[in-house]
């Protein structure tokens, strides 16, 4: 695909990849471009981006066939090492969440904990599951976002480690008293990963937050 010829206007850059927002014909995109590291040799550099580039749009793939919500591929471009997907209308949960009353913070949660079920269900961590990386739309729908450091697995640690990040991302980021937030994503999560699932990445997570707070003692 070929995106030299839309207009494009920056979104956001992280340490990765920078994100541009255009068009295509009615649709508003957002292109995912992997940023070159100076470091690397140049022959290596490509080949890495161009390999993570591909798995995160695989991954992105299987998600959305999963039936998570997730933004939809529209192609890739091997040249500039980039995505073009359909850009999600919405706030960051991170940016909204506080403003947001308790009933419609707990719906949300509750769905987004249902989308994650769905995403370790298929067999796919995301690596970087925080209130950062999920929109909600106006009808109050999340969508789970930036799959960079996602990979295959079925291994429970790392569905634990999904869980653990999320957890702490909502205690950290937030004013309000986040424990019923995080019950009401459990009983989402329990409804499409199963319960041998649920007890198995929620012990986990549980581990992890406690090696956390060893290591941080010491």
């Amino acid at each position: 695909m070929d995106t030299s010829n839309l207009a494009a206007e920056p979104f956001h850059r992280g340490a990765e990849a920078e994100l541009l927002l255009s068009k295509i014909d009615t649709w508003r995109v957002v292109i995912k471009r992997r940023a070159s590291k100076k470091y690397r040799r140049e022959s290596l550099d490509q080949k890495i981006r161009r390999e993570r580039t591909y798995a995160e749009a695989s991954l992105l793939h299987e998600a959305k066939v999963a039936g998570v919500s997730v933004p939809s591929i529209i192609g890739i471009e091997q040249q500039t090492n980039s995505i073009v997907m359909t850009h999600v209308e919405g706030s960051v949960v991170r940016d909204c969440l506080d403003t947001m009353n308790r009933r419609n913070a707990m719906r949300l949660f509750e769905s987004l904990g249902s989308e994650v079920g769905l995403l370790h269900a298929a067999g796919i961590v995301h690596g970087d599951l925080t209130t950062s990386n999920v929109v909600v739309t106006p009808s109050g729908q999340p969508f789970i976002v930036d799959f960079g450091l996602s990979r295959r697995s079925v291994e429970a640690e790392d569905r634990g480690v999904d869980l653990h990040l999320l957890q702490r991302s909502i205690a950290a980021s937030h004013l309000r008293d986040t424990s019923p937030l995080i019950k009401a994503m459990t009983r989402g999560y329990g409804r499409t990963a199963g319960e041998k699932v649920l007890r198995s990445s929620l012990a986990k997570a549980r581990e992890i937050a406690r090696r956390g707070r060893y290591f941080a003692i010491r």
